[in-house]
């Protein structure tokens, strides 16, 4: 097994729960390869914990446990489960759909794994979990016998740990087109071979029912609106009018099958295939409610454009849902002054009513802050 020593006093950080050791901290490495498995030692010696070991990623040991046991199929195996039991305590009856393994946030750091009804989608983030890909497949097909299994391990992270994005099936093949899934109820079509993340956005499902709980005779404007999740919530909760804008084709496509799975009259409904930038400088009309969920941006200003232009279209009285999302130079701090920003040049006053965050099957480790990818707010706008 492969030994990293560490720095002075840069232990502190993992005896308190954090599951990152940076290359900085350490001060050397004795090689002797095991599947890059390793066991961390301070400077004195004295054993740490153990992990994942990656001598080209600038997150260079993943903590898989403070203890010395056996890291193999049981090990793997327990930790499955244990996150299998959660789900099933907190996922909803009506809801096919949701992250069932959220990495470091269920101690098995680099695995992301979502269930859309009989099919589960395995992203392996780091080097580790990449060369135990065969053993961690296995557990899920003896887990979920009746299920098909693919990889969508085409994120751009992975170049960092040194390898090549790849998707591709596991076990059986994926039907042709989109499939349907429920979320709340809700019957929603996603492409899971091709579409933004895994297929869909579902960390933003309790925003959502924020949404449609606040949309009854509102007229809703959904700015990136992708798939149309926040659209058909709207809709579902009784809105007067909703108009979805995204410049995807392919998005565009698939948020019309979800709203003909819906029976979703096109009088209340209409998509803008444009450039949101555009479109809202272009755009006269306001809104009783305006969702703003970007991608994330190089620059904090064009946080702050897009959130004045959003801004612009509330209604007096009117609520702005505002979100930022993967954006780890840009968090809720940074999303709060945007939102300032954008009231001064406007000469509007704001008052936040409510935080968003990612839904309870994405958890975090309170020793982990890095864990939150999702911070947003409901913004009450004179």
């Amino acid at each position: 097994m492969i030994i990293v020593r560490l720095r002075e006093r840069k232990e502190t950080p993992l005896l308190n729960g954090h599951p990152w050791v940076f290359s900085g901290a350490i001060d050397r490495v004795d090689s002797s390869h095991e599947k890059n498995l390793c066991r961390v030692l301070d400077a004195k010696g004295y054993f740490v914990c153990q992990g994942f070991y990656n001598p080209y990623s600038h997150i260079a040991v993943r903590v898989l446990t403070l203890g010395k046991e056996p890291i193999g199929l049981d090990f793997f195996q327990h930790r499955i489960k244990r996150a299998q039991g959660m789900r099933e305590r907190i996922i909803p009856e009506n809801t096919t759909c949701y992250r069932l393994i959220n990495g470091e946030g269920d101690d098995l750091p680099g695995l992301v794994v979502d269930v859309y009804g009989r099919i589960l989608v395995m992203q392996f983030l780091c080097l580790g979990t990449e060369l135990f890909k065969d053993e961690i497949t296995s557990i899920f097909h003896a887990l979920y016998p009746d299920h098909l299994i693919h990889e969508r391990s085409d994120v751009k992270s992975r170049k960092a740990e040194g390898l090549a994005m790849h998707a591709g099936p596991l076990h059986g093949e994926l039907p042709e087109g989109d499939i349907e899934v429920m979320e709340n109820g809700i019957r929603l079509a996603v492409d899971i071979k091709t579409g933004d993340r895994t297929g869909f956005y579902m960390d933003h499902r309790e925003s959502r029912a924020r949404l449609r709980e606040l949309a009854r005779e509102k007229d809703v404007l959904d700015l990136f609106s992708y798939s149309g999740g926040f659209s058909l919530y709207a809709l579902a909760g009784g809105a007067k009018s909703v108009v979805s804008v995204d410049s995807s084709a392919p998005a565009q496509a698939i948020l019309k099958r979800t709203m003909e799975l819906n029976g979703v009259s096109p009088f209340v409904w209409r998509h803008v295939k444009d450039d949101i930038f555009r479109y809202l400088n272009q755009e006269t009309n306001r809104y009783d409610i305006v969702v703003c969920d970007p991608p994330p941006f190089a620059k904090a200003e064009e946080y702050i454009k897009v959130n004045t232009l959003a801004m612009e279209k509330v209604r007096s009285g009117g609520l702005l849902f505002t979100c930022v999302s993967y954006a780890p130079k840009f968090g809720g701090v940074d999303l709060l002054k945007t939102v300032n920003k954008a009231a001064l040049t406007l000469n509007r006053h704001s008052r936040v009513i409510a935080h968003l965050s990612q839904a309870r099957d994405y958890p975090f480790l309170a020793s982990h802050p890095e864990g939150i990818h999702l911070h947003g707010f409901i913004v009450y706008v004179d």
